[in-house]
């Protein structure tokens, strides 16, 4: 499942009231609403779906890392202020208590190699685990180019996220291919994720062929290992 906080598609509707923003409490209240009915939703309407996991927060860190997304950018950061992760805390406890009992919770992000975004996922993982047992792993979306990062950087990430004793997933895999070799990173990154498979549940490719890729025209394309379906 993706995702229940998220800057960028959340309609502002969710956070006013008669043209104002609403405060924290009204707020915690509807957060705690949608993600309650969302699993509820789930639950009726597909019975027999096996919910395996959830990104319950989604890029909630500027591009490159750095800290949170100043309110600018952010409607969550509007209405709880500056620097404040208390809505992020409430998303997991609040997912933790309505997500089915084996349904994993994730805290998902890009460019998440980079050093600054890793140490802000990071700390960010270590904020919500000292509140209690909410979160189950970092999802890495791993948009990556041929030219950045190195698998070995990319590794470097993955440790730092094992270290906390938290799962992995490969939430997002594409690589562009501006140098013209991201066939040879393909199998180097699939490398490394099998040497940590014990920590890393799944791997997904975002999309089927590069045709039918977001980043098809980017960077030089080629961002996944099929074309025309071959």
């Amino acid at each position: 499942g993706h995702t229940f906080v998220w800057y960028s598609q959340t309609p502002s509707s969710l956070f006013q009231e008669y043209g104002s923003y609403v405060s924290k409490d009204r707020m915690n209240k509807r957060l705690e609403s949608m993600i309650k009915n969302t699993f509820s939703a789930i639950k009726s309407q597909f019975p027999n779906l096996n919910l395996h996991s959830y990104d319950v927060c989604n890029e909630l860190f500027v591009n490159d890392g750095g800290g949170m997304r100043p309110g600018y950018n952010s409607n969550w950061v509007k209405v709880y202020g500056e620097g404040n992760s208390e809505f992020v805390v409430n998303a997991f406890k609040y997912a933790r208590q309505y997500a089915p009992k084996d349904c994993k919770l994730y805290l998902n992000d890009y460019n998440e190699y980079m050093s600054a975004k890793t140490k802000d996922l990071v700390n960010m993982a270590k904020t919500v685990m000292k509140e209690g047992d909410y979160i189950d792993g970092i999802g890495m979306q791993a948009h990556l180019d041929s030219k950045y990062p190195s698998a070995s950087e990319f590794e470097t990430a993955i440790k730092a996220f094992e270290s906390l004793g938290l799962d992995v997933q490969i939430t997002e895999l594409d690589i562009t291919n501006s140098t013209g070799s991201n066939d040879k990173l393909y199998p180097q990154i699939f490398e490394v994720a099998m040497k940590h498979a014990a920590n890393i549940s799944t791997v997904t490719l975002w999309g089927t062929t590069d045709e039918r890729s977001w980043r098809y025209r980017e960077n030089g394309g080629s961002p996944l290992p099929f074309n025309n379906y071959q």
